[in-house]
């Protein structure tokens, strides 16, 4: 099996003002222990490093310097996330991003009135652990409703970006046949049957400032699929989400997650799954909308330089306007 190197990139994009944002971007396509590799993650990250940077700073191809990149396992993940709001005060903005596998495991601790927790893969997820009576090595949407808290405790902003199956209230479809599912089955995790409920649960709104974006219901799956004549994997919705954050500068999260499930239908998807977004910030503009580089297309004199994943294709006949 080839190896990818799937990153976990820890980065800061200043935004032209004295407040920071900081971003935890994680893609897990490579899974030690589970049989559940993913095409798309990798080139999830990528694409969303590149747009968050075409909205914060002046255009840029590569990942700025002073980024740190490791492998995305558990600790890795939380340390990271933690880091970030540790580091940033009053007014800073932590984004998260993750991309991977999402699943579902007995509520722990009985916030979710009975149902299910949504659980996200990290690259060392072992699977179901009798012992300690949860999937090993997963991440709990408790755990993210704390860094949640954390942040709200420090006055920072949090946008977290869920591309996973069942990623609604955690805190891919293709238009061929080479979709693939962001999904761990509870057989795939090893869950006993009398661990495994059809009841979804809602958890508890936290407070503070934040946004989540969610790819999918807490009930259903996300989708990833290869795009272009390059056959590049890439999660619906972060596909769809970076194109509209490209093109649009000024726009707010609600209105951005609108925009890039109409993009998804348009793509006429196998399978039916519905993004969302909730918190305080959904009205808020998307960060960056001032970005000096950020440009709807790139164009080099005759050669235009973005625009494949947005459905420009060879041939595509493009005007230019001086204005929106």
């Amino acid at each position: 099996m080839m190896t990818r190197l799937i990153p976990l990139l820890l980065a800061l994009w200043p935004l032209g003002t004295q407040a920071e944002t900081r971003a935890v971007l994680v893609g897990v396509g490579d899974y030690l222990y589970l049989d559940a590799d993913l095409q798309g993650p990798v080139n999830d990250v990528g694409l969303m490093a590149d747009t968050l940077m075409r909205r914060g700073v002046a255009a840029a191809a590569r990942v700025p310097e002073g980024a740190v990149r490791g492998l995305p396992d558990r600790v890795a993940i939380l340390d990271a996330l933690g880091g970030a709001i540790s580091a940033s005060g009053p007014g800073d903005t932590v984004v998260f991003y993750f991309s991977g596998h999402g699943a579902q495991a007995p509520d722990l601790n009985g916030d979710e009135g009975g149902g299910m927790d949504e659980i996200f893969l990290p690259r060392d997820t072992r699977g179901w652990n009798g012992g300690m009576g949860a999937v090993e090595n997963a991440i709990l949407d408790d755990e993210f409703g704390t860094f949640t808290e954390q942040a709200a405790a420090r006055g920072v902003q949090l946008v977290a970006i869920l591309d996973a199956c069942h990623s609604g209230t955690g805190f891919r479809a293709g238009p061929d046949g080479d979709a693939a599912a962001r999904y761990i089955t509870p057989a795939q995790l090893g869950l006993p049957d009398d661990q495994v409920s059809d009841a979804v649960g809602q958890g508890q709104a936290p407070a503070g400032d934040y946004v989540f974006l969610y790819a999918a219901q807490s009930d259903q799956r996300a989708f990833e699929y290869p795009v272009g004549d390059a056959r590049l994997w890439h999660g619906d919705f972060t596909r769809a989400l970076t194109s509209v954050m490209q093109e649009v500068p000024d726009i707010t999260y609600t209105a951005l997650v609108q925009a890039a499930a109409a993009r998804m239908r348009t793509a006429g998807g196998q399978a039916a799954q519905t993004p969302d977004v909730e918190g305080p910030l959904a009205g808020a503009p998307v960060i960056g909308g001032d970005a000096p580089g950020l440009l709807r297309m790139q164009v080099d004199g005759q050669t235009l330089r973005a625009g494949l994943l947005g459905g420009v294709t060879k041939g595509s006949i493009v005007a230019l306007y001086a204005g929106q």
